[in-house]
């Protein structure tokens, strides 16, 4: 009765998601290693500290956006540059900021 179908794709969907999150989560704590006072920049260019950054980045994922950190200047400091982008973004825009749809 519960084991149909549905329930296997949501499942997936659900790992998936999951995956998406415990990635980013990885690559922030591979680029602060254990700097937790590193800055991270926003798309819209607002400075926050990790843990919000970490917030947001979850969120969006939850949300159903592809996300992306990388490791660059913020301010005069190294820190953090999170990326988001909708997964139906037409894929050439994707492939110029070298970035693959299916990460």
């Amino acid at each position: 009765m519960f084991g149909g179908r549905g329930t296997s794709r949501l499942a997936t969907r659900n790992e998936k998601t999951e995956m998406r999150w415990v990635e980013v989560w990885n690559d922030v704590f591979d680029i602060i290693q254990c700097r937790r006072e590193t800055p991270c920049m926003m798309p819209d260019w607002s400075i926050v500290n990790v843990d919000d950054c970490l917030g947001w980045l979850q969120q969006s994922v939850y949300e159903g956006y592809l996300v992306r950190v990388e490791e660059g200047w913020v301010g005069h400091r190294r820190g953090v540059i999170a990326h988001r982008w909708l997964p139906d973004a037409e894929p050439h825009a994707a492939a110029d900021r070298g970035l693959d749809r299916d990460n």
